[in-house]
């Protein structure tokens, strides 16, 4: 697949999964770019929401909730 053809297709996931306007679309896809991924592995892996407020500060808010340690040289 195209670098377009990707990009043409991670706009349509934004707009018809997510239903996205065109800011949150930009953003999206800076993000998918920054980390390597398209917007739908992005979306599935990542992009999750909270049930509740205390949830959402322990997923989001706490530095040692799933602290990855990315060195190879442990």
């Amino acid at each position: 697949m195209t670098q377009a053809e990707q990009l043409e297709k991670d706009i349509a996931f934004c707009i018809d999964e997510w239903d996205m306007n065109d800011e949150q679309i930009g953003h999206f896809l800076r993000a998918a770019e920054e980390l390597g991924v398209n917007c739908q592995y992005l979306a599935e892996e990542f992009v999750f929401e909270s049930e509740t407020f205390e949830e959402f500060e322990r997923l989001h808010c706490n530095d040692d909730y799933l602290k990855i340690n990315w060195r190879l040289d442990s």
